[in-house]
């Protein structure tokens, strides 16, 4: 969030450039960042010497060592470039097939970050047993996997390491020979080898050609080795080079998605070969990133190193846990094959390689190693409404009322940081919020919640609490000296930030989040368990730092330079704080916190934004595919802000923005201080009446974004899932990224994200029948795909529902979701092409961790065909079928259906059955137990098993069936 006028004050304060909007000259591109620039030339050197270019790694076969009882191999690594330095190599095969390569300077003059990884991951992933392993002349091999399929090879001379399934390669590293681990070394060890050289003896012959080597390999000068400068800033680098270069090829996968967060094409686009679409390599480097480019390799917010690579046949994918700045070049040598150039300041190798070999695969591999999202807070589905800032607490109370005037939903109103005095976070500016608690106690009569923000930099002040006890504790972020504490410029102008890698600092944290008074200092009394929190600046955002952000040679915990940890930092923040929220209540409940920043393992705390984005139609259409990026690495609970943060979206922009928000995982309107009002009942007709009914639309669904939500929570699997999710083997669809399915629900969505369009065209990928969700139009697809164009006026969204899918919704218009708890439900049955579906319901109380003890509700709906002219609608209960995979995170060793959860709502009910596609009037509507029930039928009009046309709805009024016993109706 930026204001102009307020950075203008504060620019002049550290006499800044007056005009605050990110130009290019604000970030380093490649060429301006010493590492990436050395990386890239050593791979020009490589493309130039071509078959000549041989990597100076090997490895030593006399030094490996293989443990079968728990699947590790250890080496040693040589270069031929330097002798003397050792390295040394391990493999880890984990029992999922996933294997782990790490490598690591031995005995060197320093000690590399080593630490990524233990921050991302959930848990130290348990290693596989009875691996065998060959150990040949010329390479190490493993053979694993269900069927014996999968190898892991180690070549040692050059180092090459390779993931083979059925015979072929899958992933191989360093197979370009762009692998460089740079090694500690003195500053003057260069001098002293030139002063050698300069000998005209033997010696300093070899030396000399020792460096020619070396000059050839790496380059004839030292870039940017021990300091180097950007704008107005040096970055001191006291522990000289030690980057990581390490190539990444995916031989038979011709697209690649992933490593979010950029504003760019899910599939991603090239950076170097022949014609790249961009000139940059992807950075991930977590940055503040004020009015970015709606395409763009730019870093952004938060960076996930999570790559999946995608074929007709399989998928495979990489993680590399890597907490430094890091560069990425991808490239398509053909069709077939991708090529990655990973380039990183600093921290050792330590890359998962995840053997899929389906996208469902690879997602349930990289959640059992770094988690899945948590499952949230149900009324966190709700509508969120936002500024900078609501202004007052009469002015939140206002709002709220609009909001119930116009019979408009709305679960969570916020506040950004104009509520806290100064700026000093927890300190409440009385002046214009005389009443917080009270406020709250307004806004939570109606089940309603409120979001605040905490940003993670302390105003230097000694009446500042939060900033005196952090002071005293020691558990500030340190200057490159090492001593005292770092000062930059933020929001509250002289501040310093809490090193939340400082064990110190955790129980502190949790303490000041505190409703009640503590003995052991501030705690945050004007505020209640109603009170919710959002982390934003957390990358973190310095206003007066290089790119404006920390400087890299300041000192963290346990002697780290920031550089070490950048993309990390944000992630503890926000962890730290989830857990505070969750454990100031006696019975802890479900924390929901929003962050800017984010780092692999981030799914599990948080939910995340997509930043301070544009009001234009580029944005609009972008985010979209950021929301999906991000949900392939991860991080599932995602949106962009509705309306853009800048500018003044027009009524017809707006519209359709809030058409993509209800189909966002996470759903908030967000507007800067500087733009005009624009809650969603201050528009003129028939804007407001469209944005009430969509609105209304997400309320109707989120029993199906819930469900989804749980099924995240287990598998992984993304919550929007893009179309090479649900047809892996479809390459029309690889590269489609502006349209998508919920869940596994079978909703079908396509954005329109165009300026004046009455037009979409949706490609539907299967021979299935797809149903137009609002006027039961039905689409007949083909097994090669289709293209299909539909009319998508402003008050039209084209969103279908896949034949062979039932959805659970509920129709009655309420205020907020608490209040729609024990509404009775709607079912959507929409037929098959062969007269088939299933769908299911996931329910719980949405506020505390009892399901996790099995007070759930999780339902499946199925409709068959038992005979040529009857379809039989039953309900049964999934969890006493699956208790171990009834909940996230937890194994029920049994399920009782009649729980205290359950039995809270055993008296809702299922109010309708609407039933899509039958091909002629039922004779009878009866429940299988015997009973007629009332029902109506509307005959379809020119449809039929092949033609297009609407289709018939049969519509069964109050079934008297629950929602949580089992039963079934029978239609003949």
């Amino acid at each position: 969030m930026r204001s102009v006028a307020l950075f203008g004050a504060i620019a002049a304060l550290l006499a800044l450039p007056e005009a605050f909007a990110v130009k290019s000259h604000d970030f380093k591109t490649c060429s301006q960042s010493g590492f990436c620039r050395r990386g890239r030339a050593l791979a020009a050197r490589a493309q130039e010497a071509q078959s000549s270019w041989k990597s100076p790694y090997s490895v030593d076969p006399t030094s490996i060592s293989v443990s079968p009882e728990n699947a590790t191999a250890k080496a040693a690594v040589k270069s031929s470039l330097y002798p003397e330095i050792k390295f040394g190599l391990e493999l880890r095969i984990h029992d999922d097939g996933v294997v782990r390569v790490l490598m690591d300077e031995v005995d060197g003059l320093r000690k590399r970050y080593d630490e990524a990884a233990s921050w991302a991951l959930v848990s130290e992933p348990t290693l596989s047993k009875g691996i065998r392993w060959a150990v040949g002349k010329k390479e190490l091999r493993a053979t694993f996997g269900k069927t014996n399929d999968i190898e892991i090879v180690l070549q040692y001379e050059p180092l090459l390491v390779r993931l083979r399934r059925g015979g072929e390669d899958q992933i191989v590293l360093n197979g370009r020979g762009l692998l460089h681990m740079e090694h500690f070394r003195t500053q003057t060890l260069k001098e002293t080898v030139e002063e050698v050289a300069s000998d005209e003896n033997a010696e300093g012959q070899e030396v000399l050609q020792t460096e020619n080597v070396r000059a050839w390999f790496e380059g004839d000068s030292e870039d940017d080795y021990w300091e180097e400068k950007f704008s107005s800033w040096t970055d001191s680098k006291p522990k000289g080079p030690e980057s990581l270069s390490l190539d990444i090829t995916f031989p038979n996968h011709g697209t690649v998605y992933g490593i979010p967060q950029h504003a760019t094409n899910l599939s991603l686009p090239s950076t170097t070969g022949d014609s790249p679409s961009y000139s940059d390599p992807f950075r991930l480097y977590n940055a503040d990133v004020f009015e970015y480019l709606a395409s763009s390799p730019m870093s952004l917010y938060g960076s996930i190193p999570v790559m999946h690579a995608h074929s007709a046949d399989s998928t495979v994918g990489i993680f590399n846990a890597v907490g430094s700045e890091t560069w990425i070049d991808i490239s398509y040598p053909s069709k077939k094959s991708t090529q990655t150039h990973w380039i990183s300041e600093s921290g050792i190798m330590d890359v998962f390689l995840l053997p899929g070999p389906t996208p469902e695969d690879i997602f349930a591999q990289y959640a059992r190693l770094t988690g899945t999202t948590a499952l949230p807070p149900h009324w966190s589905l709700g509508y969120h409404q936002c500024r900078w800032n609501y202004v007052s607490s009469d002015d939140v109370r206002t709002v709220q009322r609009r909001f119930d005037e116009e019979d408009m939903p709305v679960d969570v109103f916020w506040l950004d940081i104009e509520y806290a005095q100064d700026h000093k976070y927890f300190i409440w500016d009385h002046k214009t919020f005389p009443d917080p608690v009270e406020m709250t106690n307004d806004v939570a009569a109606t089940g309603r919640k409120m979001v605040v923000i905490v940003d993670p930099h302390l105003k230097r002040t000694s009446d500042y609490p939060i900033y005196q006890e952090a002071s005293d504790l020691d558990v500030l972020v340190k200057p490159k000296s090492g001593e005292g504490e770092y000062e930059g410029w933020c929001w509250s102008g002289s501040s310093s930030w809490i090193d939340h890698f400082n064990p110190a600092s955790w129980d502190w944290w949790v303490s000041k989040f505190k409703t009640s008074q503590i003995d052991t200092g501030f705690s945050w009394t004007e505020s209640t368990e109603d009170v919710h929190i959002w982390n934003d600046m957390n990358e973190p955002s310095i206003f007066n730092g290089p790119e404006i952000t920390m400087p890299k040679d300041t000192i963290h915990y346990g002697g780290w330079e920031h550089r070490d940890v950048h993309n990390i930092n944000g992630m503890l923040f926000h962890n730290n704080t989830a857990q505070a929220v969750r454990l100031r209540s006696e019975i802890p409940k479900r924390p929901f916190v929003l962050t800017r920043s984010f780092y692999a393992g981030s799914q599990r705390i948080s939910a995340m934004w997509t930043g301070d984005n544009l009001g234009t139609w580029d944005h609009m259409a972008v985010g979209i595919k950021m929301v999906l990026a991000n949900g392939i690495a991860g991080m599932a609970f995602a949106g962009s802000d509705v309306g853009g943060f800048f500018g003044n979206p027009e009524p017809e922009m707006l519209v359709r923005w809030y058409q993509v928000g209800i189909f966002s995982p996470f759903f908030r309107a967000h507007a800067h201080i500087d733009t005009k009002r624009r809650e969603p009942f201050l528009l003129d007709e028939p804007y407001e009446s469209i944005i009430r009914d969509l609105l209304r639309l997400r309320y109707t669904m989120l029993p199906i974004w819930y469900t989804a939500f749980r099924e995240n929570s287990i598998s992984g699997m993304p919550i929007v899932r893009p179309h090479y999710v649900m047809f892996p083997q479809d390459t029309a669809g690889f590269d489609i990224d502006d349209q998508f399915f919920i869940g596994s629900s079978g909703i079908l969505v396509k954005p329109v994200t165009e300026k004046e369009k009455t037009e979409a065209t949706v490609y539907l990928a299967e021979d299935q029948v797809y149903y137009d969700y609002f006027n039961q139009y039905a689409y007949r697809g083909a097994s090669k795909g289709k293209y299909i164009t539909v009319t998508a006026e402003l008050h039209q969204i084209p969103v279908f529902i896949r034949g062979g899918s039932i959805l659970p919704t509920r129709e009655r218009p309420r205020r907020s979701s608490p209040l729609m708890k024990l509404d009775p439900f709607t079912l959507r049955v929409a037929l098959s092409k062969t007269g088939t579906a299933r769908g299911e319901l996931y329910l719980d109380d949405g506020i505390t961790y009892s399901h996790q003890q099995g007070e759930l509700v999780w339902r499946e709906f199925v409709a068959e065909k038992p005979k040529k002219k009857t379809v039989r609608i039953s309900s049964r209960d999934l969890a006493s079928q699956n208790p171990g995979k009834a909940v996230d995170g937890v194994v029920l060793a049994e399920y009782d259906p009649k729980n205290a959860f359950a039995k809270e709502i055993e008296e809702v009910r299922v109010e309708k059955i609407v039933v899509l596609g039958l091909n002629s009037k039922p004779s009878a509507v009866k429940l299988e137990s015997g009973a007629d029930l009332k029902w109506e039928f509307v005959p379809g009009v020119a449809a039929s098993e092949k033609k297009e046309g609407t289709a018939s709805v049969l519509t069964i009024k109050d079934p008297k069936v629950l929602i949580t016993t089992d039963w079934a109706i029978l239609i003949s």
